[in-house]
């Protein structure tokens, strides 16, 4: 069994020294079981351009970091089966071997860091660039805290990139080979992993960039991707950024995809703003925003959603905001939901309730859906003949 708490994206580099496993000179970054060349250069794509592998189907890693944007951000990943569980990253997971035969994804051949270990994860994000032909094939991201296993690739390490660099290039990446034309599959994967990678960085250039994506760019996908970034990695810039575009756009399902992002903000500016939705005219937009105004604000946010569930002229609103207070422990959650099941004149709201309830491990919970069982066959009891 595998499990991945990890991010996508990439990059790449070129100039001085190699370094290989074992040796005393070692890369800024935990790479093992690989070829790691140390390049000096300042402009990553002409770092790429210089790339000379064996073959020309070969590929190669390039990989560069930039100071990492605040929050929960492990990214890394863990690997368990039978004989252990590692935390570490295989760069070319679901790759080909270097003999042209399938990774078939084992645990990553790491060695655990020594020393104290760190209460905080990495604070600059790493960007992974797969170059096949000097040709940008594939963009991963992860934290510079995190082992990686090559796989007996070669990593050339850019060492001299600035964010101002880094981001530029992650920027060209997002506009594709031709702005002239749509985006193939391939592109569209490349973009979304560079406008995941542009969210990470701390500089402040990558709200702007984002924004800008989200707002124009031509592909669908893209944008969402760039608002979703502006919700999960940006804090109170991102919910300012996402609540502008929400109150600019006029398409109902577009404005709905925007509060979906704003909801995952876990700033706190997050709660104002979503609250000040849950009056908005438009029912797909009120059910998106009571939902994400429980889930980011907790038990003092019930009393607005019971108060929702018992007024709003919409049944899936009112169903939303029973579902979004069953998101919350059972500590706060079950006895509203019971007095919902209870005493609701919506139907809609009392199914729900008893829905919700009915998953439940709470004792509270499985005592309301007792009696409810027990009342439900007193009816069929009292119909049995004598």
């Amino acid at each position: 069994m595998k499990q991945r708490f990890g991010i996508l994206v990439g990059a790449l580099a070129a100039a001085s020294v190699t370094w290989a496993a074992g040796q005393a000179q070692a890369p800024p970054i935990q790479i093992q079981n690989g070829k790691v060349e140390v390049r000096k250069g300042t402009a990553i794509d002409r770092e790429i351009a210089s790339l000379a592998p064996a073959r020309a189907d070969e590929p190669v890693w390039v990989a560069w970091r930039a100071p990492m944007t605040n929050g929960d951000r492990d990214m890394c990943s863990w690997y368990s089966d039978r004989l252990a569980t590692v935390r570490g990253l295989i760069i070319d997971e679901g790759g080909l071997g270097v003999d042209g035969s399938l990774v078939p994804n084992p645990r990553p051949q790491v060695t655990a860091p020594t020393g104290p270990i760190p209460l905080e994860a990495g604070t600059q994000v790493v960007m992974l660039a797969r170059v096949i032909d000097r040709k940008v094939e594939r963009i991963r991201t992860v934290g510079d805290d995190c082992p990686m296993d090559a796989g007996g690739r070669t990593v050339y390490w850019l060492d001299s990139i600035t964010p101002a660099e880094s981001l530029r290039f992650l920027g060209s990446l997002v506009t594709g080979p031709s702005p002239d034309r749509s985006l193939m599959d391939a592109e569209r994967s490349i973009a979304q992993s560079a406008v995941r990678a542009i969210g990470y960085h701390r500089d402040a250039a990558a709200d702007a960039a984002l924004d800008q994506i989200a707002t124009s760019h031509r592909d669908a996908n893209v944008r969402r991707q760039a608002a979703s970034s502006m919700g999960s990695q940006r804090g109170a810039t991102g919910v300012a950024g996402l609540s502008r575009l929400i109150a600019a756009e006029k398409d109902v399902d577009a404005r709905r995809q925007l509060v979906t992002s704003l909801g995952g903000s876990r700033d706190a500016s997050a709660v104002a703003a979503l609250r000040a939705l849950m009056k908005d005219p438009e029912a797909k937009i009120r059910s998106e925003a009571v939902y994400y105004t429980v889930l980011r604000g907790g038990a003092p946010t019930i009393p607005e959603a019971v108060s929702i569930a018992g007024s709003d002229p919409d049944d899936s609103v009112r169903k939303r905001a029973v579902t979004a207070i069953g998101r919350l422990a059972p500590d706060v959650s079950t006895a509203p939901l019971i007095q919902l099941a209870r005493t609701s004149t919506n139907a809609v709201v009392r199914k729900e309730a008893v829905n919700v309830l009915s998953t439940s491990k709470d004792p509270r919970a499985m005592a309301f859906m007792d009696e409810l069982l027990k009342r439900e066959s007193l009816p069929a009891a009292r119909a049995l003949p004598a």
